[in-house]
Order: C-alpha cells, then structure tokens, then sequence
C-alpha cells in the first residue's frame, strides 16, 4: 500500500470516527435532556442505570474509534477525532447553560492553564481507552 493510499485510508477512518463521535456525542446529549426535563434538578431524579442510556452512544463511538484503529499514529488520531466533538460540546453546553454570566462569562475560561491542562488528560485518557479498545479489537480479530 503507498504513501497515499495509506493516507487515504487513514484519513477515511478519521472522518468516520469524527462522524460517530459527533453522532454519539448528539445522541448522548439529547438522551441527557429527555432526562433532565423528566427529572429537573432538585427532584428524586431517575435511578443511576438509568443515566447509562445517555452514555451508550459515546461508549459505542468510543468503540468505533478502536475498532478503526489499526497503528499507534492511528489510535491517536481517532482519539483526536473523537475527542473534538465531545469537547465542543462539552464547551459549547458550559458555555451557554452552566457559566455564570452565560456566553463564557468574564473569566473567559479558554484562556486559562488549567482548562488546557484538563483538556490535555481528557486527550491522553481518550487515547488510552481507544488504544484499549483497538487492542481488544485485534485480538478479537485474531
């Protein structure tokens, strides 16, 4: 396989995993807000099993970012792709829902040290369970 096949095919399975991220991460949230306007803060609220609903789609993106890994260089790609959706929603719902003053407050959290150094763990963790689920992949493929 040549150079550009191979970033050919690389680059396919970065889009695909951006896609089920982003996917996962749409499905995640509006399962997360079903939830939430049944069970408005404050009230019993649903039991905790039932939470893992709104989870299942980012754990079967986070799936599909190994099973599409087939090297290191592309385990650490899925984990990019994966990862920039998550984030920007992550980001996107801090911002216009949870920071006080709404629409990134005063503090402008994307300016600090600390945002990035979280941002950077989630990075590395998203790597270490995509190359986890690449391994398991591999071996289940023999």
């Amino acid at each position: 396989m040549g150079y550009d096949q191979t970033m050919c095919v690389a680059g396919r399975r970065f889009l695909l995993t951006l896609a089920a991220s982003a996917g996962g991460a749409a499905l995640s949230g509006a399962g997360a807000a079903v939830l939430l306007s049944l069970y408005p803060p404050g009230s019993a609220g649903p039991h905790p099993t039932v939470w893992l609903a709104a989870v299942l789609p980012v754990a079967a993106a986070l799936a599909c970012a190994g099973a599409l890994a087939r090297t290191v260089g592309g385990v650490l790609l899925n984990a990019l792709a994966f990862l920039l959706p998550q984030a920007a929603v992550a980001i996107g719902v801090f911002f216009f829902f949870a920071h006080p003053g709404g629409h990134g407050g005063e503090g402008l959290v994307l300016s600090t040290a600390e945002f990035w150094l979280k941002l950077g763990a989630a990075y590395a963790l998203v790597a270490a369970l995509v190359g986890a689920a690449a391994l398991a992949f591999r071996l289940v493929r023999g």
